[in-house]
């Protein structure tokens, strides 16, 4: 995937966007998609054609227009706050903007829909029902929570990006794809091998920056069906669980270890010392100092009565 979003100009790959996406953060969420964001006053584009898959988001403060350009026919349409713009690979047009707004554009390569959908021969891209423009409530609000996710950096991991950049490819299939095109079924689960093969990947390396496509390879499956495998054979999704593992690991560090909260968190993998408070206080009611100082407690306690009981048996 490059860095940013192209498209292609008489055979020409060339940045789509004549400004510097706005996003605070690197674009690319996970391996196949990438995320930008633009505030656009007037602008003209020639033709061209993306070689991705698009949904662009836009925000207004009010109504603008949209004119696009085909066959030597100009076709205007309104832009309105928050609706969105879907895009299938090699659509020619030109288009002119007229007045400012911004918008959120989140492009998928092709061999991810490919990878997703049953019985592909990983040779014709998936055919999109032609969206200029309209309110769809599901990806708008995917597009928002990944926007949210990529402008801090994304805190919650690789692997809850990819959650959201994988649904939001499962609904431009489902709704969206024009033909007998079906997500492929999962059945079964993952091998005892296999999943044990995932698991002590995730252990392992825990402390690291995890990505689907790193644990898939563990486990011998592609990303996709990884994720719909694994939450078959353990109930929770895979983000779920390395979560869940990571909160155990810090329980335990908390407990036994004197490394600073800093620390902790970096050793359980957490992005940093506040992701790691805030999903302890969410989870657990309870700050990771207020664990920490809670379970020394325990422990002086118990030392201290089993010494007096040994004292007691021994007539001291």
């Amino acid at each position: 995937m490059p860095e940013r979003l192209e498209m292609v100009v008489g055979g020409q790959r060339r940045t789509a966007m004549p400004s510097n996406p706005d996003l605070a953060r690197p674009s690319s969420p996970c391996s196949g998609f990438l995320i930008e964001g633009h505030r656009l006053s007037a602008v003209e584009l020639p033709d061209h054609w993306i070689p991705f898959y698009l949904v662009g988001l836009q925000t207004v403060g009010e109504t603008l227009t949209r004119s696009y350009f085909e066959d030597g026919r100009q076709r205007d349409c309104p832009i309105r706050d928050g609706e969105c713009v879907v895009t299938a690979p090699r659509e020619v047009r030109r288009f002119r903007q007229a007045g400012s707004g911004a918008v959120t554009m989140v492009s998928i390569e092709p061999a991810v829909f490919q990878e997703m959908i049953s019985g592909s021969s990983g040779r014709n891209p998936v055919e999109l029902i032609r969206t200029w423009d309209g309110q769809d409530a599901a990806l708008r609000n995917l597009v928002l929570r990944l926007q949210s996710e990529a402008n801090a950096g994304y805190p919650n991991g690789t692997l809850f990006a990819e959650s959201i950049c994988t649904k939001l490819a499962e609904e431009l299939i489902q709704r969206y794809s024009i033909g007998r095109v079906r997500l492929d079924q999962f059945r079964g689960g993952l091998s005892g091998v296999q999943l044990r093969r995932v698991m002590e990947y995730i252990d392992e390396r825990l402390g690291l920056s995890l990505t689907g496509d790193e644990i898939a390879s563990a486990g011998g499956l592609s990303k996709y069906h990884l994720g719909k495998a694994f939450k078959q054979s353990t109930g929770v999704t895979l983000h779920g669980y390395v979560v869940a593992r990571r909160m155990k690991r810090a329980q335990e560090l908390l407990a036994k270890s004197e490394l600073p909260l800093a620390g902790i968190a970096a050793a359980a993998g957490f992005s940093s010392q506040s992701h790691l408070t805030a999903l302890f206080s969410t989870r657990l009611g309870i700050t990771p100092r207020g664990y920490r100082e809670m379970r020394r407690g325990v422990s002086v306690a118990f030392s201290t009565n089993g010494r007096a009981k040994a004292a007691s048996a021994s007539g001291l």
